[in-house]
């Protein structure tokens, strides 16, 4: 059997019995323009003068055109359209077990790659590239990782956000190193929010470099120095006046006008330290200590009231600072100028460091 039709089932047969069932459809003017190749199981479309388009048609559809089409694919312009006149336009592709591994989704715009057993990579090549080999990628976005990687492979990895004017505002430089952020009619300002912020109310962040002003504004209030803490000391709090030991190591204050005076424990109340110098890992107890700034301290008014804009030393209350009555023997033991009043007793109190 060679070509066989079938009224019952209104079927056509070509091929078999040793050969290939070959459709051929040519022009009026004898030029072959579809090809269904059954031997090699190929369609061929268009050439000898005509673009070869697929075009698949809703059921609604009322012509029979390119335009009304929802997949189009186009010979000439090497497209591929799905989508349109009612219709999304996906395009997925599977795993050989039948999961969705590559989504293009045309009703919400997005791209989803990866899932369902396998991680989604986005790699991109130059045109050298071998479109193979992973490691000779210029750019790799990694699912798996959450990593992204520009650059290498002979080319400098560069991300460059532009205004919707087409201004460059934040370029990251990969060959040269470096960051750059605003100008083009827009200052550039970095600003950090600590855990509890909103990562959107100025107002709250705790660091914000200002391209415009020049300036570094940090919401907290000490410039403070890690210096470590004498073993032997009892427990150390934020707002203990600490002094030097024997041994170079601080430890808080047990006499009044102690010379040896280094400066506040930072953190106390509602300050906290602005800058800390010397950070370093240490087996030992280290603290900030403020040298510069607003810090609370604890203090002492049994040794005389205190007032506002008094002077204090340290006391001989463990880890307090008083008011320095005796101005010969405050010198190179004052700690610095008090901020409220004390009355009596103990309590906290704010505190302008200057230390002298």
């Amino acid at each position: 059997m060679a070509i066989k039709i079938d009224s019952d089932t209104g079927n056509i047969s070509a091929g078999g019995d040793n050969t290939d069932g070959d459709l051929l459809l040519n022009s009026n003017s004898g030029q072959r323009r579809i090809h269904l190749d059954a031997g090699a199981g190929n369609a061929y479309l268009g050439g000898n003068g005509a673009d070869g388009d697929l075009v698949l048609m809703p059921s609604g559809a009322s012509s029979q055109s390119g335009s009304s089409g929802t997949i189009h694919m186009s010979g000439d312009s090497g497209n591929y359209r799905a989508g349109g006149n009612g219709a999304d336009g996906d395009v997925t592709l599977q795993s050989t077990e039948g999961q969705n591994r590559i989504r293009l989704d045309g009703g919400g715009g997005n791209a989803w790659l990866g899932g369902n057993g396998a991680d989604g990579d986005l790699v991109l090549f130059a045109s050298d590239g071998d479109n193979a080999t992973l490691a000779a990628s210029t750019i790799h976005m990694n699912g798996e990782e959450a990593n992204y990687r520009a650059g290498g492979n002979g080319a400098d990895g560069d991300i460059t956000l532009q205004s919707t004017e087409g201004e460059n505002r934040i370029r990251l430089d990969a060959g040269g190193g470096n960051m750059w952020i605003g100008g083009n009619g827009a200052d550039g300002d970095i600003v950090v929010f600590a855990s509890t912020g909103d990562n959107s109310t100025l107002a709250n962040a705790t660091i914000h470099i200002n391209g415009d002003a020049g300036d570094i504004v940090m919401q907290n209030a000490d410039f403070a120095e890690e210096f470590d803490i004498c073993e032997a000391a009892p427990a150390v709090e934020p707002g203990d006046v600490m002094v030097m030991g024997r041994s170079g190591a601080l430890e808080p204050c047990r006499s009044a006008y102690d010379a040896r005076a280094v400066g506040i424990v930072s953190g106390a109340g509602d300050y906290r330290p602005g800058i800390v110098l010397d950070r370093q890992v240490s087996a030992g107890m280290r603290l900030p200590v403020a040298l510069v700034g607003k810090v609370f301290v604890k203090a002492d008014a049994s040794h005389g009231a205190i007032a506002v804009g008094d002077m204090l030393t340290t006391s001989p209350t463990f880890g307090h600072a008083m008011r320095a009555s005796d101005r010969a023997r405050a010198f190179g033991a004052t700690l610095g100028k008090a901020m409220a009043p004390l009355d009596d007793g103990t309590g906290m109190i704010p505190v302008l460091v200057n230390l002298q």
